[in-house]
């Protein structure tokens, strides 16, 4: 029988895929509206089309966590990748044959499902690789990859553009997820559950009214909603009402700088909070203690008006993030049978994408300045309980 890969050798190889799954999302940010409104787009079709993405991915996750169970994540994992390759090239075709918000919708509409492939695929095979013993080293390792991969393609995308325009920006995308593809195709193996009957969607969402996977499933959604939805959507505006400023940016500049500042926090703890995790075989309290970092973090934001104070919570916010997304994900590994846990990933994914979703609405719409901080530091708080049952659970088991 052929051993499979070490943890970390997996987890390296589909961190480019994952990686540039993001980045040809991120890239799309700063050239999409612009090039929308230069040829007379509607704001509202604009808006349409940069949130059609995330919409397709809320319904495609499950199905593709089903489909990874069935043929394996490899194969799912490389069909994720070959969208992404035609996602660059439709943005680059509508541009030159003259009919963008075509081009930019339906390659939007790809890219949904790309994304879905690839980030359902990606997480189910780092749960394989790492098993019980290195499930948190593999599986921090593919999330950093995901959480560097937007912020990325946001700084490759606005200065690509700039200095060569849209078509060949997405163009070097293409190119670079098709190697991504070949890479994948050579070094990654088709690790998957034993052979049998396999679980359908529906059965995959009932399985959630299990309470353990039912506060996973809550907890991702609240961290979505808190740090990958709230946070990022209103700190441009928190910082434009309190004039901060970070090396004499203005708001915009300073408001980027902070966004990378708790992404690349997240990032660089992520592996570190996996493997605490391993070492310990204490996920659950790593995501405990974790979820208590973020609502600190959430609630040293809310009244800071300088600079100081708002560094110092997005850190600590970044750090929480960091231990909560590979932690949970981990404990749901543990819980899931093996021939199930693509289907799960995908719910995982599907309540973590509604949290993203609804993060931002609520943040722009409903809330402003410091009240965005505080009801998301709440809504942490309200989950709470959930964290400390996985404590109790894993603990028992």
């Amino acid at each position: 029988m052929k051993a499979e890969p070490s943890p970390l050798r997996l987890a390296l190889a589909l961190t480019p895929g994952t990686l540039l799954s993001g980045v040809a999302g991120g890239i799309a940010f700063p050239i999409l509206p612009i090039v929308g409104s230069r040829i007379g787009l509607s704001a509202a079709f604009i808006g349409v089309i940069l949130a059609t993405n995330r919409a397709v991915r809320l319904v495609a996750s499950p199905f593709i966590g089903a489909l990874a169970d069935r043929f394996g994540g490899r194969r799912t994992l490389l069909v994720g990748l070959a969208i992404n390759v035609v996602t660059m090239s439709l943005y680059a075709l509508g541009i030159m044959v003259h009919h963008a918000g075509a081009g930019f919708f339906l390659g939007r509409v790809l890219h949904g499902f790309g994304s879905g492939f690839v980030f359902v695929s990606a997480q189910a095979l780092a749960l394989f690789a790492g098993g019980a013993s290195q499930g948190g080293r593999a599986a921090g390792t593919v999330r950093a990859a995901i959480v560097l991969g937007v912020p990325i393609g946001l700084v490759c995308g606005g200065l690509l553009s700039d200095a060569y325009g849209p078509i060949i920006t997405f163009g070097v995308a293409a190119l670079a997820v098709v190697f991504a593809l070949a890479g994948a195709f050579f070094t990654v193996p088709d690790l998957r559950g034993a052979v049998g009957t396999r679980a359908s969607v529906r059965e995959s969402v009932l399985a959630m009214r299990d309470k353990r996977l039912f506060s996973i499933g809550a907890l991702n959604f609240a961290l979505s909603f808190a740090a990958g939805g709230m946070v990022l959507t209103t700190i441009a505006f928190v910082v434009a009402e309190r004039h901060v400023a970070v090396f004499g940016r203005d708001h915009q500049g300073t408001s980027g700088l902070l966004m990378g500042w708790m992404t690349i926090v997240d990032a660089a703890a992520t592996p570190l909070a996996g493997r605490i995790g391993d070492r310990f075989r204490a996920h659950a309290h790593v995501a405990a203690v974790s979820l208590a970092l973020v609502i600190v973090g959430l609630l040293l934001v809310a009244p800071s008006l300088g600079a100081i104070g708002m560094i110092a919570g997005l850190g600590i916010i970044g750090l929480g993030t960091a231990g909560l997304g590979p932690s949970l994900l981990v404990i749901m590994g543990a819980i899931v049978p093996r021939e199930r846990r693509g289907a799960a990933v995908g719910v995982m994914q599907l309540c973590g994408d509604v949290g993203g979703m609804l993060g931002p609405l609520v943040g722009t719409v409903l809330l402003s300045g410091g009240a965005a901080y505080v009801v998301s530091a709440a809504l942490l708080g309200l989950a709470m309980p959930l964290a400390l049952y996985l404590v109790r659970a894993t603990r028992e088991a």
